[in-house]
């Protein structure tokens, strides 16, 4: 029997005392079995362009960090208790992913993972190599963590636990450390549902079961950068910041424990951003207010452009002044153009002019190709 550094009881306990929901171990050899899916995946045109290039990196720890001998997945639980009768509060709200309601989970699970890496090293009394990431690192978070034994991946392609369903981050760390492994979880676990998350989903970027065309995830586009295309803009109501359409409607999410991390609590401002107080915030003031929010990253020019089309959305006659005004001065023009979409969404007959006064004077064909309709008939020849 092989002797390990570390035993499947020490690493369950350090854990539990660093508050991590669920915590597991894998080998560090390579996720062979995903080496074809990544392959097709790429080849089909479903990724989103988040992805690590480099295939061999994503199957193979040793191919980026040769000391490589274990893996230690570890996942937090972020809807936590105060999730219950979080309401909208007053005035034009947008709607943000719950992962985005507190803070910055990289910055929690990185900590943990730090603090982890300090306690392993206490444990085999000398210094160890580490490397850990939290959605950022070469490998499939998801295959770790389901090999880890830590739960299996749903025909929504997110990790379902046991007990806190899919509402969980996920990080992990490879070191050089023989660490007794978990049993993987079995797979699948979705036989009784009958493709709930594939229905529901607003742009059918669940393609079929266990398989995602990520280039159509709403959580997907409310990041990308230039221009939404026209086709999704509708599909996202109100969401300014990712999506939980399939999480929602999972059946394995319906009764789970509460996380408890309290850097997870929603803050309403994260939650639920005032539409018009947005249009308005330097990228200064969106980094001062919003900096410490999984949603920041991207800046504010992105999150100014989803509150735009949540504005268009809602048919919010209230935002007509700022939107001009944003037509007219914006220096932007994915902001120039989106708004021009807005306006049409809002009163086409009334703002028909203001738009073509626009297209006009634009020099981005991008920008300007928002702003045709308002120099084409009905029947979209020119006027």
């Amino acid at each position: 029997m092989k002797r390990y550094e570390i035993d499947r009881e020490t690493i369950e306990r350090i854990g539990e005392e660093l508050s991590i929901d669920g915590i597991g171990v894998t080998t560090a050899e390579p996720f062979e079995e995903l080496r074809a899916h990544l392959i097709h995946y790429r080849e089909a045109g479903h990724e989103s362009g988040f992805e690590h290039p480099v295939l061999e990196e994503r199957v193979d720890p040793r191919a980026f960090f040769p000391e490589a001998r274990s893996i230690v997945a570890i996942a937090m639980a972020y809807r936590t208790e105060r999730y219950i009768g979080q309401k909208k509060p007053e005035g034009l709200r947008g709607q943000m992913s719950v992962y985005a309601w507190g803070m910055d989970y990289h910055l929690v699970l990185k900590q943990k993972l730090t603090l982890l890496a300090a306690r392993l090293e206490a444990e085999v009394g000398r210094k160890i190599h580490v490397h850990h990431s939290v959605d950022t690192g070469p490998l499939v978070d998801r295959a770790v963590a389901q090999r880890a034994g830590i739960g299996w991946v749903g025909k929504n392609c997110s990790l379902i636990t046991d007990k806190h369903g899919s509402w969980v981050f996920l990080g992990q760390l490879i070191c050089d450390v023989d660490i007794e492994p978990n049993e993987p979880t079995p797979l699948p676990q979705c036989a009784d549902c009958p493709d709930l998350c594939l229905k529901a989903c607003p742009t059918k970027a669940l393609v079929q079961p266990f398989q995602t065309d990520s280039s159509k995830c709403l959580s997907y586009i409310t990041q990308m950068k230039g221009m939404i295309p026209e086709e999704y803009r509708p599909k996202l109501g109100r969401r300014l910041w990712g999506c939980d359409t399939c999480q929602v409607v999972c059946p394995k999410n319906r009764e789970v424990s509460f996380g408890t991390a309290i850097e997870f609590d929603p803050e309403p401002e994260y939650a639920f951003p005032d539409l018009m107080r947005l249009l308005e915030l330097s990228n200064r003031q969106f980094r001062k207010e919003f900096g410490a929010s999984a949603a920041a990253w991207r800046g504010v020019k992105i999150m100014q452009r989803n509150a735009i089309i949540a504005l268009g959305n809602m048919r919010e006659k209230a935002a007509v002044p700022k939107l001009l005004q944003l037509l007219r001065q914006d220096e932007r023009p994915e902001i120039r153009g989106t708004t021009a979409w807005a306006l049409k969404m809002i009163d086409r007959a009334e703002h028909r002019q203001a738009v073509a006064d626009a297209f006009e004077r634009e020099q981005d064909e991008a920008a300007k190709r928002e702003m045709a309709w308002a120099v084409e008939s009905e029947g979209g020849e020119p006027a």
